[in-house]
């Protein structure tokens, strides 16, 4: 395993110095390797070994914050689980009571069941006509997925599911590595980690993610945090690191430090 590069080592250390701490991973793309197939990923050994280590440490929380719905983050990832996961890119979060945070899922309003029906038909018949293109369903969103298609349906897939959904008023679309998601639920990783900072009343943030939807993570971190990008391409993260197989390395460094 390489050395973590200077500046992330040093920026690193200025973390762990802090007192209370949040560390927030993100799940596909960063504690597990993609693949094509979601229900197929499981976060490296590894990681998911080191990430319990570092939340038995005094005075740090550990969380994931994924943009999988809390259904499929189960399902992917084996006991022990991290016992804060926010799913939906925010949309559901659990967090134990002893914590102290309120928060309900808030049912959708008649309004938004009739968007998030209008956005699955539209989807759905998108996917029925490229090879390979799957449609996956959340509690407030429906989600578009080309990995396992060759480049050029899936840019077509995506473009005509842009335009399908182009007239819909009241839905974001969230862009990711090979997906696209339309939700009626306006929240994002960015402010489910400004929630989660308020409600542990920590002094630093460090998050690490790989895809477009984690920048709205990044984008609101302060000097005192920490943001890490996983894999190439442009990013509002001060760091990155090659890949997932290298985040375990990190994830140690961090607890050394701790200790």
């Amino acid at each position: 395993m390489p050395d973590l590069d200077p500046a992330l080592q040093a920026a690193l250390a200025e973390f762990a110095a802090h007192q209370r701490v949040l560390v927030a991973l993100d799940f596909d793309g960063t504690m597990s390797p993609l693949v094509d197939r979601p229900q197929e990923a499981r976060p490296l050994e590894e990681s998911a070994a080191a990430f319990e280590q570092l939340a038995s440490s005094p005075g740090v929380y550990t969380a994931v914050v994924s943009g999988r719905n809390l259904q499929s983050l189960s399902e992917v990832y084996p006991e022990p689980r991290p016992e804060i996961r926010i799913g939906s890119h925010g949309a559901e979060r659990l967090v134990p009571p002893q914590l102290g945070a309120i928060w309900h899922d808030e049912p959708l309003t008649a309004r938004q069941s009739e968007l998030l029906g209008q956005i699955t038909q539209r989807l759905e018949r998108v996917a029925a006509m490229h090879a390979n293109a799957s449609v996956e369903y959340k509690p407030s969103a429906t989600v578009l997925h080309v990995r396992q298609a060759t480049p050029d349906v899936a840019a077509k897939a995506l473009a005509q599911a842009r335009q399908a959904l182009g007239d819909l008023d009241g839905i974001k679309l969230l862009e990711g590595k090979a997906v696209l998601e339309a939700t009626v639920h306006h929240g994002d990783k960015g402010q489910s980690l400004q929630w989660l900072r308020e409600v542990l009343d920590v002094q630093a943030v460090l998050f690490v993610g790989d895809d477009v939807t984690d920048e709205n993570g990044f984008k609101v971190l302060g000097a005192a945090d920490l943001g890490i990008k996983v894999g190439p391409g442009p990013t509002a993260a001060a760091h990155n690191i090659l890949s997932p197989s290298e985040l375990p390395h990190l994830l140690k460094s961090l607890i050394s430090m701790r200790h």
